[in-house]
């Protein structure tokens, strides 16, 4: 994957092919034959829809890439339809490109378009140049598009892994999450909310990769950690169950464009055991 170039008001992207992520709402609008791409245009628009407001996103080799909202109400063209971003990163052979432009287009929409009055005295922000940032001028406060982290961590011991599920997730089992709090490490988030979410302890804790996760804006760092004591309780709250599973039986599990199934792939698939693997290229484990 080439690099992304990111660019910042009052620059443009500098690509001669230009691709456009157009929300309508918390949707994504794509063209029906073709849903999991971005829309094709022009430095100033896609070619078929009038948009509202534009955000220049940034370069990628040499395609531009732009975000644009177009009005909540405003009726599709032959040809597009919207949907929903969780359920475009989940399509079967989505580019990374595209989940990356997407989430950044879904984030960004989202923080400048909800963000108009500051939070201390109510005047209108104004934007800050070379950055998405905002500033209040009267009391100079500063906000920019938030970022909140969150650790998930597979649970492992041997041959088995302790998986979670929710109500509503039906058959499907996933790994322990939870947002770090305040004065708090990532290692030190991974052992707290395994001992809240199912009650055991683990040691050996070690980072495997961080993906994007807009909804709203989180940031997903995935962790491999060893089984180390207790039996499993589970908290009933966030939980509707949590048990142990076999290599060789496991249920449905999320795919591989979510992190969980790629940390799930590392370990059905790789070996758990293997030094720490900071920023890893998931191909390398399939």
């Amino acid at each position: 994957m080439e690099a992304f170039i990111r660019c910042y008001p009052p620059s443009l992207p500098t690509g001669t092919t230009h691709v456009w992520y157009v929300m309508r709402g918390d949707d994504l609008v794509v063209d029906t034959q073709n849903p999991a791409e971005p829309l094709p245009g022009t430095s100033q628009a896609p070619t078929s829809i009038t948009i509202s407001k534009h955000f220049p996103l940034g370069t990628q080799g040499n395609v531009s890439v732009h975000a644009a909202t177009v009005d909540p109400d405003c009726e599709l063209s032959e040809g597009l339809q919207t949907v929903n971003l969780r359920n475009l990163m989940n399509h079967p052979g989505i580019r990374q490109e595209v989940v990356m432009a997407g989430s950044y287009a879904k984030e960004l929409i989202e923080f400048q378009t909800m963000t108009k009055y500051c939070s201390r005295c109510a005047a209108p922000y104004r934007a800050i140049p070379n950055t998405w940032g905002l500033r209040c001028d009267p009391c100079k406060h500063e906000v920019f598009p938030p970022v909140s982290p969150a650790i998930i961590v597979l649970i492992h011991d041997g041959d088995r892994v302790l998986l979670t599920t929710k109500v509503g997730w039906g058959n499907r089992y996933s790994l322990v999450a939870g947002f770090s709090e305040p004065g708090e490490s990532f290692e030190a988030c991974v052992a707290r909310e395994v001992r809240e979410e199912v009650g055991v302890e683990v040691s050996t804790i070690r980072y495997v990769g961080s993906q994007c996760w807009p909804f709203p804006h989180q940031v997903m760092v995935g962790f491999l950690a060893q089984y180390k004591s207790g039996d499993i309780h589970m908290d009933a709250e966030e939980l509707a169950d949590a048990k142990w599973f076999d290599r060789g039986d496991m249920p449905a599990i999320p795919p591989s464009t979510a992190i969980s199934g790629q940390i799930l792939d590392i370990w059905l698939h790789g070996d758990a055991q293997k030094d720490m693997i900071v920023g890893f290229d998931y191909q390398d484990y399939r």
